[in-house]
């Protein structure tokens, strides 16, 4: 009931993104990235879902949407909603951030990291998350720029809302490859750390 109340009414066109994720070099899932912005506000969707064996041993999905302003490229999320299924477990849930609130939720950053950028936006990033339950600290920051392409290091570090065992792998470092087309940045490539190992993101 949560997303469904937050998705209801009429959607500006969005413009659709499919990802390959990886774990290991395995093949593990499919994101599909929905990005809508007009002059003065945004309508992110993803969906992910697990495919070839993973899907097969687990399967997982889930579908997070967030709604705001926009500040020139920056989004400023106002309302955010999840339907999460882990194979064990589903839950639903949603949250508003109030006028002056700084913070993002899981699904803006994320969809933010994903999409194309203008050049000047560049991509480092300092925003702290929070999904109604969990605190994480985003941080990324410029290492590499060449005429053709920008890279961005960092972590994404967990402060509240986790188990004492959870904190104890608090931070995973990211790494984020963006190639110049036309006027824009758009992503090549993502590399994380997860508990189950490194992770990549790729366009398919």
């Amino acid at each position: 009931m949560a997303l469904a109340a937050l998705v209801a009414g009429p959607l500006p066109a969005a413009a659709a993104d499919q990802f390959q994720i990886k774990l290991r070099g395995i093949t593990i899932g499919t994101l599909t990235v929905d990005h809508s912005r007009d002059a003065d506000r945004f309508d992110f969707r993803s969906q992910f879902h697990t495919s070839g064996v993973a899907g097969v041993v687990k399967k997982v999905q889930f579908i997070m949407q967030s709604r705001g302003l926009l500040s020139g490229h920056l989004p400023i999320p106002r309302s955010y909603g999840e339907r999460m299924d882990t194979g064990q477990r589903v839950s639903n849930a949603a949250i508003t951030f109030p006028s002056g609130d700084r913070r993002w939720d899981p699904n803006t950053a994320m969809v933010y990291a994903l999409s194309p950028r203008p050049r000047e936006a560049g991509c480092a990033l300092d925003r702290r998350l929070f999904d109604g339950e969990r605190t994480n600290d985003l941080s990324l920051v410029e290492v590499a720029r060449t005429a053709s392409t920008i890279t961005c290091t960092g972590s994404m570090t967990r402060v509240a809302g986790y188990s004492a065992e959870e904190l104890e792998k608090r931070r995973h470092d990211l790494r984020l490859t963006y190639t110049a087309r036309g006027d824009a940045y758009v992503l090549t490539e993502v590399r994380t750390q997860t508990v189950y190992g490194d992770v990549t993101i790729t366009p398919r």
